[in-house]
This record gives C-alpha cells, sequence and structure tokens, in this order.
C-alpha cells in the first residue's frame, strides 16, 4: 500500500514500535477477510489516528481502521466485523469495547515539579511484552504486598546520542506510574530485563529520593541499593543493558 510509513506515524522509529512491513500486510489481510465474510465489500485498509471512529467503509470500499488494529487478532477482527456488520451478539460487542479499553492510548498527567506534565502512554500489553504480567512476576520479591500498586505503561519509544532512559517512576493524580520505554517492546529483549526494570522503578517508589544533611539529593540510597539486590538476575539484566544500549540506540534513531 502507498503511503504506509507515513500512516504508521503512530508507530514509527521515533514513537511507538510496530509491525514489520510483512506483519501489517498480514494483519490487513485478517481484517479484509473478516468483514468480506460478513458480507461488508471492502478493498483495501487505510490507517487512521482517529479516536472517536475505530472502523468505517470509505468511497471506494476503503476500510478505515484506528491503528490501534494493528495490535488485533483474529478474533479482535471477526468482533469488530459483526459490530460493523449489525450481527453482533453480546459476547462481540464485550471483546470490541475490551479491545479498545486495552490498546487505545491514554493521556496521564504527572507532577514533574515544574507543573503538571502531560504523557500519552500505551497500555501495559505491547506488541511483544505485557508488563502487567511482568510485575506479577516480581511482586513476591516484597516484604508485604503494595498499596498502591502502580499503574503500568509504555512511554513512546526515546534514545539519546549516548544513552537510553530504560523506565521512570513517577507520581500521578491517579497514583504512582512506571513508564517503560517502548523500545524494549521487542522480539529479541528477554523477559528478565522488563522485570528489572519494573523492578528499579518499583524501588523507586518504596524507597523514594532524599535530601542528606549535606543538602545533596539523593536518589540511589543504602536502602533502594539493597532492594534492587533482590532481584535475582540483577548483574545480568544490567550486563544486557550495558551490552546492548549502542545497538537500539542506533534502531530507533
Amino acid at each position: 500500500m502507498s503511503g504506509r510509513n507515513e500512516q504508521l506515524g503512530l508507530f514509527g522509529k521515533r514513537d511507538f514500535p510496530g509491525p514489520s512491513p510483512c506483519q501489517v500486510a498480514r494483519i490487513e489481510k485478517l481484517a479484509l477477510t473478516a468483514v468480506r465474510s460478513y458480507g461488508l465489500k471492502v478493498t483495501s485498509v487505510r490507517w487512521k489516528d482517529n479516536r472517536r471512529v475505530m472502523a468505517s467503509v470509505g468511497k471506494g470500499g476503503v476500510l478505515h481502521l484506528n491503528k490501534i488494529y494493528l495490535r488485533a487478532r483474529e478474533t479482535d477482527f471477526i468482533a469488530l466485523a459483526r459490530v460493523m456488520s449489525g450481527k453482533a451478539r453480546t459476547d462481540d460487542t464485550s471483546k470490541f469495547r475490551e479491545f479498545i479499553e486495552n490498546h487505545l492510548p491514554r493521556e496521564v498527567y504527572s507532577s514533574n515539579g515544574n507543573g503538571n506534565g502531560r504523557l500519552v502512554i500505551l497500555p501495559p500489553k505491547g506488541l511483544f511484552h505485557d508488563l502487567l504480567k511482568a510485575l506479577d512476576r516480581i511482586t513476591t520479591l516484597l516484604d508485604k504486598p503494595l498499596d498502591p500498586l502502580p499503574i503500568l505503561g509504555w512511554t513512546a519509544a526515546r534514545v539519546g546520542r549516548s544513552g537510553i532512559t530504560w523506565g521512570t517512576h513517577r507520581p500521578t493524580s491517579d497514583g504512582p506510574l512506571i513508564l517503560v520505554n517502548a523500545v524494549l517492546d521487542a522480539h529479541d529483549v528477554p523477559n528478565f530485563v522488563l522485570e528489572h526494570i519494573i523492578w528499579h522503578e518499583l524501588c523507586h517508589q518504596i524507597s523514594p529520593p532524599r535530601t542528606n544533611r549535606n543538602g545533596r539529593r539523593v536518589v540511589h540510597s543504602k536502602r533502594f541499593k539493597e532492594l534492587e539486590a533482590r532481584y535475582p538476575r540483577l548483574a545480568e539484566a544490567e550486563k544486557w543493558e550495558r551490552d546492548h544500549v549502542i545497538r537500539f540506540i542506533k534502531r530507533h534513531m
């Protein structure tokens, strides 16, 4: 399809990672097959950013789809096709709404010390990794259940010329928020790396930065380091991050 790179801006190199062209072609085929099977005459797919309309059929039979459907599976397209054709059952409508809720980018507002900051994040279930599942695997390292549990989400892929901020922890009006850099939502990133990033940011929530007697701000205190050391693959994860930072900078520059 002509103009595909422009249409995938939300998932481009400098934003949220997206499927490869081959994957996009496969996804479009799934969408067209599902919609045609319920009597809708469609010829091609065009990806849109419209947050109000998830799908529609335009002139010439062009199927307009919100870019969140780049993360859809066959069952998601079947539910969508039934909704569009007026043949939806109760469970189809529920699946349709659940998919949108789980995949539509959301806005959060954090207090960064200089006023409120607006952030656009993707929900925790990414293309290759689920942040909630990673969090579940590491909460056993806590002495007691954490209250409140942090909100988790992917922030846009961002790299610097000499380094990458893998994750951040910050307060919001909805509670503590852990953001993971979307460069890590990739097939070649091990699960233990995501677990370490989340655990590191969780340690910031348990042991927040403080100011010592000399007026110096201490981010990684002795207590923080003791907590972080509980992660059993700490050394392995930190080595992976050091060894791969340049490769990921090149991938996303």
